[in-house]
């Protein structure tokens, strides 16, 4: 068989692997719009950007999405109270690399009720039933890709363990800090955020990927993104396996006001940093004016999951046709 069939072959394992997983669980899976208004609500992303010709001839912004999120949780505002997706998503001006591609798929789920420790629970569920499952059928040895369990390590202890350093948000003296502690990537004129993201790179990343895969929990409220904030700590996690980052998960905030809030904080740092500017969702911040319940959601690479799963070191594995 050829590489590009064994690919496509794998993929369809994978596809009906994970929609059996989910619809054991009554999720229902969706469909979003791809070409979207608003991409998107991340600080550092790059988006894709593209119009629509009415039959006027006017044109109308329009981008392709970086993530189903804004859609979805329209879905679960509307009445759904567990749904998944898997399609495809893009970001622009970005790296490509062994682990990066320009255009890839998504798996992205909700769950209204679910508590943030579950959701960190549902997705280990996922991984080992898939990764068993795949195994029936390629021969990769599950227990050599997933550990025993997977150690949960909060932000700020792993700054504090790995580098040392006793974290606090938005702390202006984090750059002097690092460098006190033979941090050589932070510099001088670094602000919060840089140097934060550089200690994590330079300190934090080497030793998870030491790990046979970990959690990586409770982020700064800084690093929120759409995220709940509790006790100082924003109720996100992402797993790792090895140096690659397999998903990022999400205690939902939900309501308008909140949501806007924090939107809005995002735009004006995108403005400030020099990023090209994306217009507001106000259907979304409709739909979260009428949704306040408690909920869960995450968003896992499939193409990176599939290549590891197949005893890829690369998206090649995965991935049909690596172009761009």
């Amino acid at each position: 068989m050829s590489d590009v069939l064994q690919i496509i072959r794998n993929r369809n394992i994978l596809k009906k692997l994970t929609r059996e997983f989910f619809e054991r669980r009554d999720y229902v899976e969706v469909d979003t719009p791809i070409l979207t208004v608003c991409p998107g609500t991340e600080v550092h992303l790059n988006y894709f950007e593209t119009s629509w010709t009415d039959h006027q001839k006017i044109q109308h912004q329009r981008f392709l999405r970086s993530s189903p999120e804004l859609h979805m949780k329209r879905v679960v505002a509307a009445g759904a109270d567990r749904v998944f997706q898997l399609g495809p998503c893009f970001r622009n001006s970005g790296e490509f690399s062994e682990w990066h591609h320009p255009e890839f798929h998504m798996l992205e789920w909700y769950q209204v009720g679910l508590s943030y420790e579950a959701m960190i629970d549902e997705t280990e569920n996922y991984l080992r039933n898939t990764a068993q499952e795949m195994a029936l059928l390629t021969g990769v040895d599950p227990s050599r890709l997933l550990p025993k369990s997977f150690e949960r390590i909060g932000v700020f202890e792993a700054f504090k363990s790995f580098a040392d350093l006793d974290l606090v948000d938005g702390d202006p003296e984090l750059a002097a800090k690092a460098i006190a502690k033979g941090i050589i990537s932070v510099q001088p004129e670094d602000d919060f955020e840089t140097s934060y993201f550089k200690v994590l790179i330079e300190k934090i990343e080497p030793v998870i990927a030491s790990m046979h895969g970990c959690v990586l929990m409770d982020y700064p409220p800084s690093q929120a993104a759409l995220a709940v904030v509790s006790d100082s700590r924003a109720c996100r996690f992402e797993y790792y396996l090895g140096r690659v980052e397999l998903c990022n998960g999400f205690f939902e905030l939900t309501g308008e006001a909140l949501n806007r809030e924090r939107i809005g904080e995002a735009l004006r740092q995108r403005s400030s940093l020099g990023y090209s500017p994306v217009p507001e969702d106000e259907a979304f911040y409709a739909a979260m004016s009428k949704f306040s319940n408690p909920c869960s959601g995450n968003a896992l690479g499939f193409d990176r999951w599939l290549a590891l799963l197949t005893g890829g070191k690369s998206l090649d594995r995965s991935i049909t046709f690596r172009n761009v």
